[in-house]
């Protein structure tokens, strides 16, 4: 019964979608997240926390290399980023097309995302299925003008039947494999043994 009313209730949530992207030593990737928010409220502790799924490509690369950018699209750009969410970064370079450059942190920025925000990471919780990243944004851009953010129902109303069922695949088959990792963070919750880290701390 929980796990009915739990879906319906967060699939009548319309979150931002963001654009995600990361780099290290020669390889960059993106995916698209719903789970980005302000980690403070005040303005000289620019904080973002970010939750990213461990397994995913982008993921891995934020986490080797501690930097990411995040961008959030207008709502008239769903079909232009909705490839970010098919597929893996390992197997196709999902940056193929865009204009982007880099900033201090080696993250792709995407020209043609004008608002966005480049980040440091500063502490991270491995959470079982989700990296839980704070980052500080160290650079920035949002443009003046009217102009409304990309959505989760915007992006799934964009979505070609083909690309509606990928997302399903994608999902069914994340949730498959991280069950048994949320168990197991679960366990080490239970005893003590769950900790935010510094990722500038290199073992």
């Amino acid at each position: 019964m929980i796990e009915s009313v739990y879906e319906r209730l967060f699939r009548r949530v319309n979150r931002e979608v963001w654009v995600v992207t990361a780099a290290h030593e020669g390889h960059q990737s993106g995916l698209l997240a719903t789970w980005v928010s302000q980690a403070s409220i005040d303005p000289i502790r620019p904080y973002v926390l970010v939750g990213i799924a461990p397994n995913h490509f982008t993921g891995e690369l934020l986490s080797a290399s501690g930097g990411f950018v995040v961008h959030l699209p207008s709502r008239d750009q769903a079909r232009q980023v909705i490839s970010f969410a098919l597929g893996s970064g390992r197997d196709r370079d999902k940056l193929e097309g865009w204009d982007w450059t880099t900033g201090p942190s080696g993250a792709p920025r995407l020209s043609e995302l004008p608002y966005w925000l480049e980040c440091r990471s500063r502490a991270v919780l491995q959470g079982g299925d989700r990296l839980y990243v704070w980052a500080e944004a160290i650079d920035g851009a949002a443009p003046d003008g009217d102009w409304a953010p990309l959505c989760e129902h915007d992006l799934l109303a964009a979505a070609t039947s083909e690309e509606l069922a990928s997302l399903k695949e994608n999902r069914e088959h994340d949730s498959a494999i991280h069950g048994p990792w949320f168990a197991e963070w679960l366990d080490r919750v239970s005893r003590g043994e769950s900790s935010v880290t510094d990722p500038n701390c290199r073992a």
